[in-house]
């Protein structure tokens, strides 16, 4: 694995010599006793999203990490954010489970991150008054105030570690603003240089617990932009970051500082390591980090200790997913043609650039229930609907598989913020402005595919209109909107009005819009959509989609396109062995693999969903996004290319 060492101060030097070498000398006290040289362990983890239940495949989970940290003396367990909301554990409490989880395994200490605020500020309050550790945020302030706790410093092996915890001023527009009334997210690097200077001689070593990341096309300031923004001497206060939100898993070093960051949903653990020796000058610091995989991380030496709280933990995780199974684990209805959207594969979010079946669905849920309300409010105006895509988080169900109940638990999965579902009066100009804001491609190539050097959360959905965009043009992508009737709105009425139902979040895309009422929360409405088409008595739902809302003009795609589906039993591709295979739910037709394990398949243009008898199996494919039509692997994916994102999903028959 990979290593660092940033080794700050030896007690021969000289303050000149120390400046000079990027280190720190804390003030001598009057009467100096040497304290023992020691290894404080600080494990780390981002991102866990309300996964904290291990998979015993991939996921290491809250249990391992708290016996890793009772068998290891004198350590620390901190978050770095996004640890409260995401999966159904998380979202079933608003955070609160999480929280008593992360008590009991004994965590010290956590940034807030930016889905920290996704319930309100309210309940982060609550959430923090509940945690027997601070929760951190020292750029964000309500009505002028600090909302959390700016920083905190840790007693380890009689070492004071100080952290100051810091969280994207992007939350500003990535969280509903309707629920963050009052609260501000004040420059990083500003905020930062004020901490540095009242810890860094108060403290034996300082650590930045940041909510940023390393991704400069998603945040306006990045954990490697901070330090870049410090001065030299307050690098030199800094002995590490602990690093969140991109993701990703970031081991180097910047201005000879180490930043760690262990990627998304428990799938890594960070270890940092400080080494302390003591003389009269003060004590010197070296940070060692490092990302442990899972199969370090499971096979990390526990000791009897460890073992007991490992218990203790998951005897506590156990009684609190017994009392949400009950609720999450409810039948809504049976399902035969799964509806994608969301993380179709991996860390790619299809609804965010196509059209998806599962954005078809639930922009007509709320159609249908502002319908309800405009004829109770006997309005007469055209009545539409919209859903941002980076609101849907799962597809339906949440495991693709046929024949698979669709439980409570599969769309809070999917709908996990908390929003509520809005009607707005807004003009035409207003949507049109809207679905602008939401469109970050920037051209086709001539296989179809849309490229884009990022995707977009506020790509919008939509039901009861339909609209044309062009991918390569520069300011005005949208060349046309028509409602369900077939009129085409005009891209500069301001005058005339229509109904819009969406969320609370998608709402503040439309600051002149009017109010006119509330439908109720997300899920709700979307169980109560699926119950009403299923027949309210655990039925089947049967929704097809016909991928003809979103439609692109100047279309470069071929009629047809070419997918190869590799048919896996565990490592092993299933050759010249013959399958039963339907296209988008389609008469069933007989295929044979070829010597590679490949099934090939012709299409007509736009997404299809491919179902393998065999294996209870469905797969996705879309020309336009990629999905299904570049070739990674598991553990590999080729997501990034010059001309896009990719990912091939195969066929398993066995897991």
């Amino acid at each position: 694995m990979k290593r660092w060492t940033a080794l700050f101060l030896a007690a021969a030097m000289t303050a000149a010599t120390c400046a000079l070498a990027a280190c720190k000398q804390p003030l001598v006290p009057p009467s100096w006793s040497p304290r023992e040289n020691a290894t404080v362990t600080i494990f780390t983890t981002n991102d866990m999203h309300g996964n904290l239940s291990g998979d015993g495949k991939s996921t290491i989970g809250v249990v391992q990490a708290a016996a890793i940290k009772a068998s290891t003396p004198n350590s620390l367990l901190v978050d770095a954010g996004d640890a409260t909301q995401g999966a159904s554990f998380a979202s079933i409490s608003q955070g609160a489970d999480v929280i008593r989880m992360m008590n009991e395994a004994g965590y010290d200490l956590m940034a807030a991150g930016n889905h920290e605020f996704d319930y309100g500020a309210d309940v982060l309050l609550e959430n923090e008054e509940l945690a027997d550790f601070p929760i951190l945020a020292a750029n964000v302030q309500k009505d002028g105030k600090p909302l959390l706790k700016s920083s905190a410093v840790l007693e380890s092996a009689g070492y004071k570690i100080g952290f100051i915890g810091l969280t994207t001023v992007s939350t500003a527009t990535s969280t509903n603003p309707t629920l963050l009334s009052g609260v501000t997210f004040e420059n990083e690097i500003a905020t930062a240089k004020k901490e540095i200077a009242a810890l860094k001689d108060e403290t034996d070593a300082l650590i930045l617990v940041c909510h940023m990341g390393d991704n400069d096309k998603a945040v306006s300031c990045t954990s490697e932009q901070l330090l870049n923004g410090l001065s030299q001497a307050e690098q030199a206060a800094v002995d590490a970051v602990i690093d969140g939100h991109s993701h990703t898993v970031e081991e180097k070093t910047v201005q000879g500082i180490p930043v760690l960051q262990t990627g998304v949903n428990f799938a890594n653990l960070g270890k940092l390591t400080l080494t302390f020796t003591d003389s009269e000058q003060g004590a010197s610091v070296s940070a060692e980090g490092e990302v442990l995989d899972y199969a370090a991380a499971m096979s990390y030496e526990t000791t009897d200790a460890g073992e007991q709280k490992a218990h203790k933990v998951e005897e506590t995780l156990d009684a609190i997913n017994l009392q949400q199974d009950e609720i999450l684990g409810e039948t809504l209805c049976e399902i035969d043609h799964p509806l994608f959207g969301g993380y179709v594969c991996y860390n790619y979010v299809e609804s965010r650039v196509v059209e998806t079946s599962y954005g078809d669905f639930v922009t007509d849920a709320f159609r249908y229930y502002a319908e309800q309300f405009a004829k109770n409010e006997e309005l007469t105006l055209p009545v539409v609907a919209v859903e941002n895509g980076g609101g849907i988080a799962q597809s339906l169900p949440t495991w693709h598989s046929g024949g698979t109940n669709v439980t409570r638990g599969d769309v809070l999965s999917a709908f996990n913020h908390g929003n509520l579902v809005e009607v707005l009066k807004v003009s035409p100009a207003e949507l049109f402005a809207a679905i602008e804001n939401g469109l970050a491609t920037t051209g086709q190539n001539e296989s179809g595919l849309l490229l884009r050097e990022r995707v977009s959360g506020s790509f919008l959905q939509c039901s009861g209109f339909t609209y044309t965009y062009d991918p390569a043009g520069e300011t005005d992508k949208v060349v046309e909107v028509k409602l369900a009737d077939g009129t085409a709105l005009d891209r500069t009425d301001t005058e005339n009005k229509i109904l819009l139902a969406t969320n609370n979040y998608v709402s503040t895309f439309f600051p002149q819009a009017e109010k006119l009422g509330e439908l109720g929360g997300e899920d709700i409405l979307i169980e109560d959509y699926i119950l009403y088409l299923s027949g309210q008595n655990g039925g089947v739902l049967d929704y097809k989609c016909d991928y003809d809302r979103i439609l692109i003009a100047n279309d470069k795609s071929p009629e047809t396109y070419t997918v190869k589906l590799r048919v896996m039993k565990g490592e092993a591709a299933q050759t010249n062995e013959t399958f039963t295979l339907s296209v988008d739910g389609g008469e069933a037709q007989k295929v044979t693999t070829d010597g590679e394990g490949y099934i090939t398949v012709t299409l007509k243009k736009g997404a299809h969903t491919l179902f393998l008898a065999e294996t209870d199996n469905y797969v996705y494919v879309n020309n336009y996004s990629g999905t299904g039509v570049a070739e990674g692997t598991e553990k590999n994916p080729d997501f990034y290319t010059k001309e896009g994102y990719y990912c091939f999903y195969f066929y398993n028959t066995e897991e």
